[in-house]
């Protein structure tokens, strides 16, 4: 009767250890990557949301989803400035994009709260009732001492176990991306300070003063090259860790600005699979049921994959679908904070706008 006793103080023990663990996690966010953990994980879709304000009365804009907000700006960029961003990144040269693992610290915190609570606290209480048999002198200590050392033990192998985890997914997520990229951070390239003006101007007044403070919130222009077959899988913009993972780039992605650099005449759409579509927009892919835009070389493509304080908006997940002619687009994120080199401009670039 002692030993059952003592075995019931030692789960107790443990398994309010194990529960402390979890409850004193961060609350979590109402979002996850597109490739992130179960479905249980996600919370409730956001119904309203407050984006980040732009230039409502800019040229050529178009509302095509209201709430999530998605909008289509016609001739963003003139032809020239369209191909000098083309030019310029060949010559610099590109490379296979990047794919970040967004929010691979909530899901490592998650996996050890799992993991703590459960198997490690078990087989810990299993390994003491194990060590203790045929010791008819085994005291409540020594089983606490016992189940404590397993415990810390076991912990430490399933923190390694979830690490190799985590990087193995890092890894295989590259998958999902199969064009290729380069950064254009050089203003003095006619295609580059015109794509930095012209978003300026959409999110904020047209002065020099608005134009320099907009630019330091944004990440130096990307151009993405996608040739036939490549694609880009569903994905989100935003980060449910952006606090913790994008703290060195300006925080949370508030706003997606893509400019379209060439006519594409198939394929290369860009698809929003939980959004409806368009019926009204003429770019909109015919017969599809989603929002899927088609390119037209020099319009944008605006979206905001979190509201404007940051909280993760599920509903823009989105995908660039299998190009079959060759496809060129500049991209642009505006974060929270002012986005430092090397992600961000320069101070002198943006000075000289």
């Amino acid at each position: 009767m002692g030993r059952s006793v003592a075995y019931v103080a030692v789960a107790a023990l443990l398994f309010s250890r194990a529960d402390g663990f979890a409850i004193h996690q961060p609350t979590r966010r109402s979002w996850a990557p597109s490739a992130s953990l179960p479905s249980r994980l996600l919370a409730s879709t956001m119904t309203t949301t407050s984006r980040l304000p732009i230039n409502e009365s800019y040229p050529g804009l178009k509302r095509v989803h209201s709430n999530p907000d998605v909008f289509v700006i016609e001739r963003f960029l003139d032809d020239a400035s369209c191909d000098d961003l083309i030019a310029k990144a060949s010559e610099k040269g590109t490379s296979r994009s990047p794919v970040a693992y967004a929010g691979w610290t909530e899901d490592i915190k998650d996996l050890l709260g799992l993991a703590a609570s459960g198997p490690v606290s078990w087989f810990a209480i299993l390994g003491a009732w194990y060590e203790a048999q045929g010791d008819v002198d085994a005291s409540v200590l020594s089983l606490v001492i016992h189940a404590l050392r397993n415990y810390a033990v076991l912990f430490v192998v399933a923190l390694v176990v979830i690490a190799a985890f985590t990087k193995f997914r890092a890894d295989s997520l590259q998958n999902l991306r199969t064009s290729s990229s380069t950064t254009l951070d050089d203003l003095s390239a006619s295609g580059t300070r015109n794509f930095v003006l012209r978003a300026s101007e959409l999110f904020g007044p047209a002065s020099s003063s608005s134009e320099m403070e907009e630019a330091a919130f944004f990440e130096a222009p990307t151009v993405i090259q996608y040739e036939k077959d490549q694609a880009l899988a569903p994905h989100y913009d935003a980060n449910r860790s952006a606090d913790v993972e994008d703290a060195n780039r300006g925080g949370q992605t508030l706003s997606t600005l893509i400019v379209y650099l060439n006519d594409v005449r198939q394929g290369g759409t860009t698809r929003f699979g939980k959004l409806p579509a368009a019926t009204d927009f003429k770019r909109q892919v015919k017969g599809e049921p989603n929002l899927n835009i088609i390119p037209k070389k020099g319009d944008a493509l605006l979206f905001f994959p979190a509201d404007e304080n940051g909280a993760f908006d599920e509903r823009t997940e989105h995908e660039g679908c299998p190009a079959v002619d060759e496809k060129f687009i500049a991209r642009m994120w505006r974060h929270t904070d002012r986005v430092p080199p090397p992600f961000g401009l320069s101070d002198e670039s943006i000075k000289s706008l």
